[in-house]
């Protein structure tokens, strides 16, 4: 068993994310085929367009709402909503809400 606390994880900005969003790893992964991540998104933030060859992940709005691109699709997520891409899935997100976006983001390797 481990616990973690990620108010002690520095929080950090991905590549090719802007506006300020920041990430802070609960679960990092060290070792793991997983990770576990709090994503804050001021209104305006978000991250360009990208995909992950190996990593499926899922995106859970815990407050504010956020809004996903898929290049073919366009929606708004808003809390207690989730989406999951699988590897190769193109996304780019965006929050145009007024309030901070605030995502728990569950990544797995599939490689």
């Amino acid at each position: 068993m481990e616990i973690w606390n990620s108010s002690k994880s520095d929080p950090f900005t991905p590549p090719d994310h802007f506006g300020g969003l920041k990430v802070r790893n609960v679960v990092p992964f060290d070792g793991r085929n997983f990770s576990v991540q709090v994503s804050t998104a001021p209104p305006g933030a978000g991250g360009e367009m990208h995909h992950h060859d190996d990593w499926a992940q899922v995106f859970f709005v815990t407050k504010g709402q956020l809004t996903f691109d898929t290049g073919s699709e366009r929606f708004t997520l808003g809390a207690g909503e989730s989406v999951l891409f699988e590897p190769k899935e193109p996304h780019y997100t965006i929050n145009e809400g007024t309030e901070d976006s605030v995502s728990l983001v569950i990544t797995i390797t599939q490689g």
